[in-house]
């Protein structure tokens, strides 16, 4: 595979409910975000995060990265596993609170309605689904004006998580078969379960 890169000018938007599921995570290790974050991040953005931000707030997937990368750093933990699991605590947390009403006992009908519903949570590219089988789907995101590997791996938790909160038999399996951060034309996530 090739090396991934980033892109992040910082125009692309997503909600502050993936933000503040990310600091929950956080707080339910123990670690208090906002004495622990302020240090590793932008003083600006050390500042937000010392709040509570809104569900609906929109804040800079560069913000988010950040933010993220700072969450890995204060855990000490293997990076790539951290943002899988901040992206599957998003999910598991906000699919059984705040969109709850989102969730679908079947999870292609969930993944189909989460597609049309993508400009919602993020401000930039598009998303399909794509049934592949009775248990096994296709997300594709393509035009992606900005993409880091963070974001890619949080989705794949995200992916994962959506499937447990559905209680998909199993097993869950989710892999980015494309990627933009390779130079893909578009993020391909491959769902089984």
């Amino acid at each position: 595979m090739a090396t991934k890169r980033e892109h992040l000018p910082g125009q692309a938007q997503v909600k502050g409910t993936m933000i503040q599921a990310h600091l929950d995570w956080l707080k339910a290790r123990g670690l208090d975000p906002a004495t622990t974050l302020p240090p590793l991040l932008p003083t600006e953005l050390g500042k937000i995060v010392s709040h509570s931000i809104l569900a609906t707030t929109w804040i800079s997937l560069q913000s988010l990265v950040l933010v993220d990368r700072a969450i890995a750093a204060a855990t000490k933990r293997n990076s790539d596993d951290v943002f899988r699991e901040l992206g599957r605590y998003s999910a598991t947390s906000n699919l059984a609170g705040v969109y709850a009403g989102y969730v679908s006992g079947e999870p292609h009908r969930f993944f189909e309605k989460q597609a049309r519903l993508h400009d919602r949570f993020q401000n930039f590219g598009a998303s399909a689904y794509k049934e592949m089988g009775p248990r096994a789907g296709q997300m594709r995101l393509t035009n992606y004006i900005e993409y880091s590997p963070v974001f890619c791996l949080s989705a794949e938790g995200y992916y994962q998580g959506a499937l447990e909160t559905m209680k998909a038999p199993g097993p869950i399996r989710v892999r980015e078969s494309l990627c933009t951060c390779a130079g893909d034309e578009a993020c391909v996530f491959e769902l089984t379960w």
